[in-house]
């Protein structure tokens, strides 16, 4: 389905079909845009392992992370090897410091400043590495030129977010405070069971062993 066919239901299942709208093709596009941010950000978003990269510089320990990105599941090194990323609370028990060492980089810490990486030990060698991601979609334009990134079984049920959005536009012919409510509500619901799918699906299967009789 493209952001064209998914307006046209939209229009068709508010009865918003009129030669003037309620709803301009402008606002509709914003509130779809916004639908499919939060479904991503309600559940995993997109997995991408070819669109970041960090690169590490000697002595530098603090680096940016891009505001696309949602979670960082790993990083590789340019040599192939994983550079793992390591809670604060776990770096006792991975042997990682603050404590000034340096050397290539054995770990990434996030979580200590917003939307930043700090590298341990210090770096002393200069490197890429590749990040695995998930991330937010690309943005839907004004015009709704684009695909959709998420996959399109999905792409009916954006309209939950985009009808808790439009009732509760401020405008006398089309606010409706409980319809805005029921429609986030569905919405979310409708993110929980994604979820559950989704950890389903990336659950490592298990090895059953069974004794002899």
């Amino acid at each position: 389905m493209t952001p064209a066919e998914l307006l046209a239901m939209f229009r068709f299942e508010m009865s918003d079909e009129e030669a003037v709208p309620l709803w301009a093709d402008s606002f509709i596009y914003s509130i779809m845009d916004d639908a499919q941010k939060q479904f991503c950000r309600f559940t995993r978003g997109i997995e991408d392992a070819r669109s970041f990269r960090l690169t590490v510089t000697i002595n530098k320990e603090w680096y940016p992370i891009d505001e696309r990105i949602l979670h960082i599941r790993s990083a590789i090194s340019a040599r192939g090897i994983p550079v793992p990323m390591v809670p604060l609370e776990r770096m006792g028990e991975q042997g990682l410091r603050f404590d000034g060492s340096t050397g290539p980089v054995k770990a990434l810490i996030p979580g200590l400043e917003k939307r930043t990486l700090r590298a341990v030990p210090v770096p002393s060698v200069a490197e890429v590495l590749s990040l695995q991601t998930y991330r937010l979609p690309e943005t839907i334009p004004a015009d709704g030129q684009a695909d959709f990134e998420i996959d399109e079984h999905h792409h009916q049920h954006l309209q939950l977010w985009m009808k808790h959005r439009a009732y509760g536009v401020q405008d006398s012919e089309v606010y409706d405070k409980r319809k805005e409510a029921e429609f986030e509500a569905r919405f979310k619901t409708y993110c929980d069971g994604v979820k559950i799918e989704q950890s389903r699906l990336n659950k490592p299967v298990g090895i059953v062993a069974y004794g002899g009789i």
